[in-house]
């Protein structure tokens, strides 16, 4: 698929313009967009998204992710409103999008805004045609969202494809590296397999329901509290969310005031203060990242190493034996149809039809085949447990369990390390703070005056940093901690739920529902880990491909998706603190996510090249066109792309935005084919 046409009436300063784009193929699949800063680039990525998804780009928060800011539909809309449109007669504001086919088929989405007098938004229209045969015809509005899956994409996928270049650096941030499982979980369609167990799970609550039975009000009620705790971990998530962003502006203000103080440094005791500034604001990322490490030890591998190694034999003993007095009922459950099945026939017999016409006889039969038939099961086999003691702990959790003594070996060596190398960080950020505070002997009465003042915007801001980071690890414990309850009462309230399920008509259509529930849980565990796998080998390859230095030597992504850079030797690397490195290292993420997926969707991108070298723009440009069968489209001036020559082979189309002051702080962009380098063959 490509997008092939985009058509702007009246929005933002677009009076009228229509972008045209030629399917990629033979080598060709670049499209370069070209202006001054403020000509109306980030303009055109902000059109697509509320052409195409109208309010659900604010809903998704699609526009926050790609790097887009909206306060709210209606907002954004006023915003974007032409500011002479009114005054020329025009209450109407347009944008229409188009996406093609390599079939021949097509979608168009086109939405009208309309305002009134004031400009205020009163009311939209939306306009959905598909193309087939060469033909347009129209489709209900209602059938948009499924439209989009196959000529485009949806809205919570979009910022993966389409987003701001410098923007997207951000999530390399430690605390943000989530998005990656949860572009996974979309991308597999993931989400819609849970949609499917949620269905399922509903399902066999409607048959329990209709089942009857005394424990039906129990398992109602652990299904109340199930729910209420599940409302209690998205409000923490929500609240982990903000304090993650207000982390982030934080760090970007950080850095901000830091160089500043650097950019002062004339003199030599300025160029000291800086200095300065500079190791502390280091020492700090290095003290924060020493104390996540002790907050992992204390509740990861601490608390599992001082468990007596006799009392953990003795429960992976306990566990192994329960499960394999599960495999033994599970293997008897699954051959009870055979079992009906067999008597049946042994019934039907016309020879045992006489002989159970005797007084007797059918009982004796009867209680004669049920030895037989339960002789082939007991006594049960003597590896089994008596009992299911563990009954709250699910197959993947204990796999977990059991796996967890291995994974959190903890060397008493590793813990005096640990808490060694943060004292010694907090030691040598706290020197560094008093060193800034003494440190005031700068030339110029005015620069000093400045000096001081931006140091202590600078401890201020890092105190605030402090506090987020503390609220934010509370709120982590707290998420941990219910995330533990949930799935305690998860096991129980599917135990409950499982006694309601045998021996009637209507259980075993839910018995036969859960164990599709079953399958479907083991199948994302294995699909998950498979695909993690894949996509650290592909993020690993393109990430190489596109940084200059040769000290990554692979990058492995966990199940709760952080990505972990090593070097050759097999030792740790910190993430990429530079902006530059952090834009790859996403960059990286976002190719290797749409590589092992599958998904081919263009690649659209706002300011894509900026603070970066030119050798890394020249792998990027390299990678992003490899693929000459997948539409890129840069909204970049030309200093970003640098010499025609090296891309002209790859170039299908590009445009020169153009600006003209009509007056009263009004102007007018309008876009040029073929003129961003000049004239173009």
């Amino acid at each position: 698929m490509w997008l092939s046409r985009v058509e702007l009436k009246n929005f933002k300063s677009y009076r009228q313009q229509v972008f045209q784009f030629p399917q990629p193929g033979e080598g060709r699949n670049l499209v370069l967009i070209g202006g001054v800063n403020g000509y109306g680039k980030t303009t055109l990525l902000e059109a697509l998204y509320v052409g195409l998804y109208g309010e659900e780009a604010v809903n998704h928060k699609a526009l926050d992710r790609a790097g887009l800011k909206a306060k709210s539909y209606g907002h954004f809309l006023e915003t974007a409103f032409y500011k002479m449109a009114l005054s020329e007669g025009q209450d109407r504001m347009e944008v229409g999008v188009e996406f093609s086919r390599n079939d021949g088929g097509a979608l168009r989405v086109t939405r009208k805004w309309f305002f009134d007098g004031k400009g205020k938004y009163r009311d939209q229209k939306v306009v959905v045609e598909t193309l087939s045969s060469g033909t347009w015809r129209f489709r209900d509005e209602d059938e948009l969202p499924d439209l989009l899956e196959g000529y485009a994409t949806p809205p919570w996928l979009a910022p993966f494809f389409f987003f701001d270049g410098e923007k997207i650096a951000d999530l390399a941030d430690e605390d943000r590296t989530g998005w990656i499982r949860n572009g996974l979980e979309n991308l597999l369609g993931v989400v819609l397999v849970q949609e499917l167990r949620q269905q399922l799970t509903d399902y066999v609550a409607r048959k329990m329901r209709d089942a009857g039975g005394i424990d039906e009000a129990r398992v109602d009620e652990l299904k109340r509290k199930l729910d209420e705790e599940a409302r209690k971990l998205a409000a923490i998530v929500t609240e982990q969310e903000a304090l993650r962003q207000q982390l982030i502006e934080k760090r970007n203000e950080r850095e901000r005031l830091t160089t500043r103080l650097k950019d002062m440094a004339q003199g030599s005791d300025a160029r000291t203060v800086a200095e300065v500034a500079e190791a502390q604001s280091r020492a700090e990322q290095a003290e924060e990242k020493s104390w996540r490490r002790l907050r992992e030890i204390f509740s990861g591998a601490l608390p599992l190493q001082l468990i007596r190694r006799d009392l953990y034999g003795a429960l992976e003993e306990t566990l192994a034996a329960e499960a394999r007095l599960t495999e033994w009922e599970q293997s008897k459950d699954q051959m009870q149809p055979r079992w009906e099945q067999f008597r049946d026939t042994f019934f039907k017999s016309d020879w045992l039809r006489v002989i159970s016409q005797l007084p007797g006889a059918r009982d004796s039969l009867e209680r004669t085949l049920a030895e037989a038939w339960d002789s082939l099961f007991n006594p049960r086999p003597d590896s089994c447990a008596t009992a299911i003691w563990h009954d709250y702990l699910q197959t993947q959790e204990r796999r977990k369990l059991v796996d967890m003594r291995e994974q959190g070996k903890l060397s008493a060596e590793e813990l005096r390390q640990a808490l060694e190398n943060h004292k010694t960080t907090e030691a040598e950020k706290w020197r560094l703070q008093q060193e800034l505070i003494r440190l005031q002997g700068v030339d110029g009465e005015n620069k000093a005056e400045e000096i001081d003042s931006l140091t202590q915007q600078l401890q201020a801001t890092q105190e605030k940093l402090d506090i987020l980071g503390r609220e934010l690890g509370a709120k982590d414990n707290e998420h941990k901690a219910l995330q533990g309850d949930i799935n305690s009462q998860t096991a129980t309230y599917e135990r409950e739920r499982k006694k309601l399920v045998e021996g009637h008509p209507e259980r075993v259509a839910a018995r036969e529902a859960e164990r599709v529930i079953g399958m479907i849980d083991d199948l994302l565990l294995d699909v998950f880990n498979l695909k993690l796998q894949a996509l650290s080998e592909a993020a690993t390859r393109i990430f190489r491909a596109l940084h200059e230095k040769d000290q990554v030597a692979s990058i492995k992504i966990a199940c709760d998706g952080r990505a972990t850079l090593f070097s050759r030797e097999g030792t740790e690397i910190n993430l990429p603190k530079s902006h530059g490195e952090s834009k790859l290292f996403v960059m990286a993420l976002v190719g290797a996510l749409a590589e092992v997926t599958g998904y081919r969707v263009p690649l659209i991108v706002d300011t894509p090249l900026a603070s970066l070298s030119k050798a890394h723009c020249d792998n990027l440009l390299r990678y992003w066109t490899s693929d000459p069968e997948r539409q890129v489209i840069l909204l970049a001036q030309d200093m970003e792309i640098g010499d025609q020559s090296r891309l002209a082979a790859s170039i299908t189309k590009s445009y020169l935005l153009t600006h003209q002051q009509i007056g009263h702080g009004v102007g007018r962009t309008d876009a040029v084919e073929n003129k961003y380098f000049g004239d173009m063959p």
